[in-house]
């Protein structure tokens, strides 16, 4: 009996026109790892498929029954968004500033589930932080009555309209403490929130649609995340999938959790982004928001002598820019590192010396340096925004950039990373 779908479990698993004799003839597509085939007939050592792209006929020993995890680090312009697919979840990181994580999302990735008019669930959505260019795609996806949500996750710090000007920001009032400054609002809930200040336009508008899908029932909370939270852990294909919070930190003044105030507000919010660090297996991820100087060095003063940052992959903090420690990127050390940014040339990320430092703070004899700015290509004036694809099965790791090509044959710029810690 044929089983009714399986798995790609090698990368760049290939795919042939038909079959001869046992053999194969003509390659007309390679997939990627982790990918979904359906499987429709058998002839000797292959199976008959139907995948993305050309469907054809594949080796069974290049399929099987487990997926691993996928993430996908899309091309949103100047922020941040990822997907993340591991067993039966997904996950949101951020969104970026604009709709191209809901165009993908509703466009390609889930149109098997939108064209049969079922919904798609998103597990748990993580804000790093509340700035536009990380959360404000979120909205369009909150707003579809196609999606429902689990758990909104957040660090706990929104931004404050100043009187007459909607577009401004404000992180509320500070105090001081032994000479340091602190912040006074911290949110945990962000469907109790009873304030009595404007929030700015773009907080508003995500938090009417926050309190729009828990409405309608399509949300079921929020919660705010600090250091030393685990926010999910669970056995997925008999290996152990664990996402950790590394920060930020609060410090308890007069009974109450502060947030450090650093220098401005842009430098206060980044800071306190929410660090992910994620574990399939063998394998380590890391998720640092906008991460910035003060607050890097201020992370691994909580840590101490302990490094829990070093990791497989990385994605860059803060886009790219310049505001960063070697010192952190040293113990990070990762094998492969992800920039996510885009054209906004007042902000010129990624800068030259975060690029340089990213391969010279890396491990590995040929350490990997992604953009997804330049993994987005144009096409006859159209905009073909860019990802980059990362599967894993618990131990190998492959990341993978679609080529300016539309050869299905040898379209993939793929790299196996050395092996785990």
């Amino acid at each position: 009996m044929l089983p009714p779908f399986l798995y790609a479990t090698a990368n760049e698993a290939p795919v042939y026109k038909s079959i001869v004799n046992n053999r194969a003839k003509k390659l007309i597509n390679k997939i990627q790892s982790g990918t979904y085939v359906i499987i429709t007939a058998e002839d000797g050592d292959f199976y008959k498929v139907i995948t993305a792209g050309p469907n054809g006929w594949m080796r069974k020993t290049d399929l099987g029954d487990t997926m691993g995890i996928k993430i996908f680090y899309l091309d949103v312009g100047q922020g941040d968004g990822v997907l993340i697919e591991a067993g039966n979840l997904r996950i949101l990181v951020d969104s970026g500033p604009s709709v191209n994580m809901h165009s993908y999302l509703t466009k390609w990735q889930y149109t098997y589930l939108l064209n049969k008019g079922q919904p798609v669930h998103i597990d748990c959505v993580f804000v790093s932080h509340f700035d536009a260019d990380h959360y404000k795609g979120l909205i369009a996806i909150l707003n579809d009555k196609r999606f429902t949500f689990g758990t909104i996750y957040h660090a706990g710090i929104l931004k404050f309209a100043e009187k007459n000007n909607p577009y401004n920001t404000g992180l509320g009032n500070t105090i001081q403490h032994n000479g340091v400054t602190y912040l006074t609002k911290i949110f945990d809930n962000l469907l109790q929130t009873n304030e009595a200040a404007f929030f700015n336009r773009d907080i508003t508008n995500f938090m009417d649609a926050v309190k729009k899908a828990a409405a309608e029932n399509r949300l079921g909370k929020t919660k705010r995340l600090a250091a030393s939270d685990t926010a999910l852990s669970k056995t997925i294909e008999n290996k152990k999938f664990k996402i950790e919070i590394l920060g930020p930190f609060t410090e308890k003044i007069s009974g109450r959790h502060r947030f450090i105030y650093w220098h401005d507000e842009g430098k206060t919010i980044n800071g306190h982004s929410l660090v992910l660090k994620i574990t399939f297996g063998e394998r380590t991820f890391l998720l640092g928001g906008d991460l910035n100087t003060d607050s890097e060095l201020y992370l691994m003063q909580q840590y101490k002598d302990a490094n829990p940052f070093m990791v497989d992959v990385a994605k860059s903090c803060h886009h790219g820019s310049s505001d960063f420690t070697e010192a952190f990127m040293q113990q990070v050390n990762p094998f492969a590192t992800v920039i996510s940014s885009g054209d906004n040339e007042s902000f010129s990320h990624p800068r030259a010396d975060a690029v340089g430092c990213a391969g010279k703070y890396a491990r590995g004899s040929r350490p990997l340096v992604y953009s997804t700015e330049l993994a987005r290509s144009v096409s006859k004036s159209k905009i073909l925004f860019g990802m980059i694809n990362l599967r894993c099965n618990g131990k190998d790791i492959y990341m993978n950039q679609m080529k300016e090509t539309n050869r299905p044959s040898d379209m993939w710029d793929a790299y196996t990373l050395p092996g785990a810690v």
